[in-house]
C-alpha cells in the first residue's frame, strides 16, 4: 500500500507553508465498499424535528420564528434563545466555561412545581462521548447541588423549559444559573417537550442492552426522564444526525458515593483551575495529570471534583496502584500499550450517530472513523498480553472485558474490504492518502480508476514542480496543507533570484520565516482536478 513521504507542518507554519514531500510515486490501488454490516445500527427513527445547523449563531431555518434563532446584541455577546414557539425573555450570557477548550456537553434541567419545588431533574450527554447521565435529587434553596454538578459537567449549552423565565419573572434557579454561568448558552424549550412517557421510550430505544438495569432506576423518576426527553429531542433538532438504537450507554447517577465540593471551595483551592490565569496548569488536577489519554484526563477531573466516599472501591483501585508499582513490567507494558490509543469515547460517539443525509463530506467521515476504529482493534492484542499477568481485581475485571470475542470478529469484518496495513497516521496528507487507498483493490473497479487517475494527477504535479525548478534554476519542492492544497515551497537558504524576484508565473506568494509559499494557474487547475478525483473516490469507497 502505498504510503506518503510527505511531513506535516505544525503550528503557525501550517496554513503557509504546508507539508514538504517529494516526487510521488503512488502505486498501488485499492477499492470500493468499506463499511461492514456490522458497523451499521439496525434499525433508526426519524426525527419530528426541522434540522438546523448546531452553531448557536446559526440563521434561522425556513418555518421557524425570528426569536427560535440566537440573538446578537451590540459586542456580538449571544444572548439567551428559544425554540420555535417558546417564549420568554432573553437572558445575557458573556464568557467562562464554554470558553475551555473541547467542551461539548449538553445538559436539559427542570424543577418541579408548587409541593415539588426543590426537586431537580439532570439529564447531560457529551457529544464526543455516547453516554446519557441522568440525575435526580432534592437541593435546597441555594441550590448548590445543581450548580456543582453543572460546574463539574462544564457545559456548552444549558436549556430549561421556557416557563422557568416568563414574563421576566426567572425562577430563582434560573437566575442563579445565569449568574453563575455568564458565558454559558441558555436555550428555552417548550415546556410540553419535558415529557417522562417520551423520556422513557427514549431510553428503551437507545439504551445499549449491557445498561438496561437503569430503566429500573428511573421508571419512577418523573424529572429526569423529562428531562431526557427534552434533551434528546434538541439533540435531534440541531444535529445533522441521530443516534442508532440501542448505542448509548444510560446511567442514573446518584450522590451518595461521592463527596460535593461546591462551585465556590473547588475555585478557591485551585482544584482544575488557577485564579491567576486560567491558562496556567498550576492547579491540582494539572500536578496530578499525567495521563496518557484524554479519557483518563477525563475521569480524574471527575474524580477530583467529585471523591469517592465508598470505602470498597478506594481500596480495588489502591490494590490496582499497589501492583503496578511492585511489577514495572506491567507499568511500563500498560503505559506503552494505552498511549497509542485514539480518544476511544469520542470515536465511539461518532460510530453510533446516523447522518441524515448522505453527503461526500459524510461518506470521507465515515471512511476515517473506520480507519480510526481498524487502529484502536489492532492495539487491542497487545493491552490484552500485559493484562494477562495480573492479579488484582480490577485490573483482572479489564483484562476478562478485553477477552470478548466481539473486538476480533468486528476487526475481521472490516479487513473482508479494508486493506490489512491501512492505519491512522498523523498528517492530514497521510491521512488523506491512507483513505484513498483504504477499501481493498478489485472490489469496484470504478474506484480502482478514479484512484488511478488521482495518482497520475499527483504525479503531474510533482513533474511540473521539477520543470519550473530546472526552467528557473531554483531549488523547488513539492508541499501540502490542508487549506492550500498542493504549492510550491522554496527555501532562501543560499538562493540568489534572478532579477532580485521570483518569477511572474508565480502568483500567490506568501513569506514564512526562511521560505516563499507560492503556486501557478496550472497547479491551481491540477489542485481542482485533483480534489474532483477524490470526491469520486471517497463517494465510491463508500457505495
Amino acid at each position: 500500500m502505498y504510503q506518503s513521504s510527505t511531513e506535516e507542518i505544525t503550528g503557525s507554519e501550517a496554513s503557509e507553508s504546508g507539508q514538504t514531500c517529494a516526487r510521488s510515486g503512488l502505486k498501488g490501488t485499492t477499492a470500493s465498499s468499506f463499511c461492514p454490516a456490522s458497523l451499521s445500527s439496525a434499525l433508526s427513527y426519524q426525527s419530528s424535528y426541522v434540522h438546523t445547523p448546531s452553531s448557536s449563531h446559526a440563521p434561522c431555518q425556513p418555518g421557524m420564528t425570528s426569536d427560535s434563532c440566537s440573538v446578537r446584541y451590540p459586542g456580538g455577546t449571544p444572548r439567551f434563545r428559544r425554540t420555535p414557539g417558546s417564549a420568554g425573555p432573553t437572558g445575557t450570557t458573556g464568557s467562562s466555561v464554554s470558553t475551555i477548550a473541547g467542551a461539548s456537553v449538553i445538559v436539559a434541567v427542570v424543577e418541579g412545581r408548587g409541593l415539588a419545588r426543590g426537586e431537580i431533574g439532570m439529564a447531560s450527554i457529551d457529544l464526543k462521548c455516547p453516554e446519557l447521565v441522568l440525575s435526580q435529587f432534592a437541593d435546597t434553596g441555594t441550590y448548590a447541588k445543581v450548580i456543582t454538578r453543572i460546574h463539574i459537567l462544564m457545559p456548552v449549552e444549558i436549556l430549561m423549559p421556557d416557563t422557568s423565565s416568563e414574563k421576566g419573572k426567572g425562577t430563582k434557579l434560573f437566575k442563579l444559573i445565569t449568574e453563575n454561568f455568564p458565558g454559558v448558552t441558555l436555550t428555552a424549550i417548550q415546556r410540553k417537550y419535558y415529557n417522562e412517557k417520551k423520556g422513557l421510550e427514549y431510553i428503551q430505544q437507545l439504551c445499549a442492552p449491557e445498561f438496561n438495569t437503569v430503566l429500573m432506576e428511573v421508571q419512577a423518576k418523573y424529572y429526569c426522564l423529562a428531562t431526557a426527553a427534552a434533551l434528546l429531542k434538541y439533540l435531534e433538532f440541531i444535529q445533522s444526525s441521530f443516534y442508532a438504537a440501542k448505542s448509548l450507554k444510560v446511567i442514573f447517577k446518584g450522590s451518595e458515593q461521592t463527596a460535593m465540593i461546591d462551585s465556590a471551595s473547588a475555585a478557591n483551592l485551585e482544584l482544575v483551575v488557577n485564579n491567576r490565569d486560567h491558562r496556567s496548569e498550576y492547579t491540582l488536577l494539572g500536578v496530578l495529570n499525567h495521563t496518557k489519554t484524554p479519557g483518563g484526563a477525563r475521569r480524574l477531573r471527575s474524580n477530583i471534583l467529585e471523591p469517592l466516599l465508598d470505602v470498597d472501591t478506594i481500596n480495588t483501585r489502591l490494590d490496582a496502584i499497589q501492583e503496578l508499582l511492585q511489577n514495572e513490567d506491567l507499568f511500563f507494558g500498560l503505559k506503552n500499550a494505552i498511549g497509542q490509543f485514539l480518544d476511544i469515547d469520542r470515536l465511539l460517539s461518532v460510530l453510533v450517530q446516523i447522518p441524515k443525509q448522505e453527503t461526500v463530506q459524510a461518506a470521507e467521515a465515515k471512511i476515517t472513523h473506520v480507519i480510526q476504529l481498524k487502529h484502536t482493534l489492532d492495539l487491542v492484542p497487545q493491552l490484552r498480553m500485559v493484562l494477562k499477568t495480573c492479579s488484582t481485581a480490577l485490573l483482572k475485571a479489564y483484562s476478562t472485558t478485553l477477552e470478548d470475542n466481539r473486538f476480533d470478529v468486528i476487526l475481521e469484518q472490516i479487513k473482508t474490504v479494508v486493506n490489512y496495513d491501512t492505519s491512522y497516521i498523523k498528517g492530514s496528507l497521510n491521512m488523506r492518502t491512507q483513505k484513498c487507498y483504504a477499501v481493498r483493490p478489485n472490489i469496484n473497479e470504478f474506484l480502482d480508476i478514479a484512484r488511478r487517475v488521482y495518482t497520475e494527477i499527483v504525479d503531474d504535479i510533482s513533474g511540473l514542480v521539477n520543470k519550473l525548478g530546472e526552467k528557473y534554476g531554483l531549488p523547488l519542492r513539492t508541499s501540502f496543507s490542508t487549506t492550500r492544497g498542493f504549492f510550491i515551497q522554496m527555501k532562501l537558504d543560499g538562493v540568489v533570484l534572478p532579477e532580485g524576484s521570483l518569477p511572474t508565473e508565480f502568483i500567490k506568494v506568501t513569506k514564512q520565516k526562511n521560505s516563499y509559499g507560492f503556486t501557478t494557474a496550472d497547479l491551481m487547475k491540477m489542485n481542482g482536478r485533483c480534489d474532483e478525483a477524490l470526491r469520486e473516490i471517497f463517494h465510491m469507497s463508500y457505495v
